[in-house]
């Protein structure tokens, strides 16, 4: 151990307290000489003790440093992402954390900030959101080797569970009903929910479509963008991952019904308009689905509805998946895996028919011996 009082300049009456400790260097600016001799006896007697509080560095605030993860151009993340993480910092996790240090907040600081969310009534989905940020920001600061640990790992259970909400979504039979209804509308908004019922695709998804992006022949839509009608903007699409659906041969035709119509000077341009060629208004299709459904859905139902359909069908799950561009089997099995049909007795029975080969099979012969 080692601490020095010494002018750092000689003759500049400007005294220094130089620290060095286990490998650890410090050094400060005191002033005179006998202020920084007090100084030097007080760390002497810390370093003694075990106090290596003087050569600890200073990490930054948790306000500031947040605030920069959220800016961070490295995040490559929607922006109407982006936006709800700001939100949930700005309004419950700066609040909270604003005003202490990153290596101040521990394990038992995020439970309790856990317990007070819980305690203002919030949904789980928007307590899990929260806590998912303020985990991001402690993760960017392990990368960053200011802290050392995660406090917010395996502290996601504390945020309880929400009740599942029950899919609304259209029937079959309901489904062509309102295809039916639609066709009273105009063509475009007809071509527009039987496009959404036949293939699955979000609003936003179906308002970027362009003509370029379909290949009739072999009756495919690539996906490569959606349309965010909040933020007036087009982005890539969900996942961030381009894909390729599947169109039913009356999707198709409706599709060269509605191209041949359109007013398109070109091969190119937005496929859903309005008679001035802009791209229609997400409220207006949201509301006159309302017209047409024989009762209240979404216009994001017509994508449970198309999962609903295929699904019940006994289609392949992981085509479903792949045409709605889920990002795991996994997420279509948990959110659509109760449609999947369980009438499979025939199937269980045909066990007993088939020519095992294993010795144990053939009880009849064991048993003799």
């Amino acid at each position: 151990m080692a601490v020095i009082v010494r002018e750092k300049v000689k003759g500049s009456g400007e005294w220094w307290v130089f620290v060095n400790h286990k490998k650890k260097r410090k050094s400060k600016k005191i002033g005179d000489k006998k202020t920084a001799n007090n100084v030097a006896k007080a760390i002497r007697e810390k370093l003694a003790k075990g106090d290596l509080g003087m050569l600890r560095k200073k990490r930054p605030g948790f306000a500031k440093y947040g605030q920069e993860w959220l800016d961070s151009p490295l995040r490559e993340q929607a922006e109407s992402t982006l936006a709800k993480y700001q939100e949930a910092f700005d309004l419950h996790i700066k609040p909270h954390f604003g005003s202490k240090s990153l290596d101040e907040i521990k394990r038992r600081h995020v439970k309790a900030f856990i317990g007070k969310l819980r305690g203002r009534k919030l949904s789980t989905s928007r307590s899990q959101v929260i806590l998912s940020v303020l985990s991001g920001i402690f993760e960017n600061a392990v990368e960053d080797e200011i802290v050392d640990f995660n406090p917010c790992q395996k502290v996601r259970k504390y945020c309880g569970k929400d009740a599942r909400k029950k899919i609304n979504h259209l029937t079959a039979t309901e489904s062509q009903e309102t295809l039916n209804n639609a066709r009273k509308l105009k063509f475009v908004v007809y071509a527009a929910y039987l496009v959404a019922v036949r293939t699955g695709l979000r609003l936003g998804e179906l308002l970027a479509l362009e003509w370029t992006d379909f290949d009739f022949e072999n009756r495919t839509v690539e996906v490569s963008k959606t349309y965010d009608y909040h933020l007036y903007q087009t982005r890539p699409p969900k996942n961030n991952k381009t894909r390729k659906v599947d169109l039913t041969p009356t999707s198709v035709e409706a599709l060269r019904k509605l191209r041949k119509h359109s007013k398109v000077t070109s091969i190119s341009g937005l496929v859903f308009t309005d008679d001035k060629g802009k791209r229609l208004n997400y409220a207006y299709l949201e509301r006159k689905l309302k017209e047409v459904a024989p009762r209240p859905v979404r216009f994001h139902s017509l994508l449970h509805s198309y999962a609903n359909l295929r699904i019940s069908k006994g289609d392949n799950i992981l085509d479903v998946s792949k045409q709605l561009g889920h990002h795991s089997v996994a997420f279509t099995i948990d959110r659509y895996g109760h449609w999947m049909p369980g009438e499979h007795k025939g199937q269980v029975d045909e066990l007993d028919s088939l020519h095992l080969s294993a010795p144990y099979t053939h009880l009849g012969e064991s048993e003799k011996g």
